[in-house]
């Protein structure tokens, strides 16, 4: 049962009394004490970069950092926006807000440019002996079925056929 109490007045022997039970009952549950710190972290880190993006502009060069550390991590299977914020120190809804000021979430643009590197590697003659699967797991793509998809979406064939008829041509 959760109960709100509004204090106006908390005298010296209640402070003393609160000092000497709080640490024990933080303590007697310690999932709790590490939710609350996660909660106050977050809270924390959040309120700290609004104050940072509305007082930095949009050309304050972290958009082409964060870029230019994705295009070299692009072969990470592990690089996502969580680990890209992390990185660059700001939170994951900031990261948002930064690319969603380009028009494009961070997902689909780390996608975007592994299927871009993967589509330079197929039309590569020197690379005509690379398995289809392998380029794609080179730039990220753990999954070699996901990849076919996503570039057959993005396209318009597969890349095995990509790579057919940019090498024959």
């Amino acid at each position: 049962m959760d109960e709100t109490v509004s204090v106006t007045y908390v005298s010296a022997d209640d402070v003393e009394m609160l000092v000497l039970v709080l640490p024990r009952r933080l303590m007697v549950d310690t999932a709790t004490l590490e939710r609350l710190r996660d909660v106050v972290s977050d809270t924390l880190r959040d309120a700290v970069t609004d104050v940072v993006s509305a007082t930095a502009g949009p050309c304050d060069g972290l958009l082409p950092r964060i870029r230019a550390y994705i295009d070299d991590n692009l072969g990470d299977p592990g690089l996502s926006p969580e680990t890209v914020a992390a990185a660059h120190h700001i939170s994951t809804r900031y990261l948002y807000k930064l690319f969603a000021r380009q028009g494009i979430s961070v997902a689909r643009w780390i996608r975007q440019r592994r299927l871009e590197r993967c589509r330079m590697d197929l039309s590569d003659p020197r690379l005509g002996g690379r398995a289809v699967g392998e380029v794609g797991a080179h730039w990220g793509f753990a999954d070699s079925s996901y990849f076919s998809r996503v570039f057959r979406e993005t396209y318009g064939c597969s890349p095995r056929a990509y790579r057919h008829g940019r090498l024959a041509s």
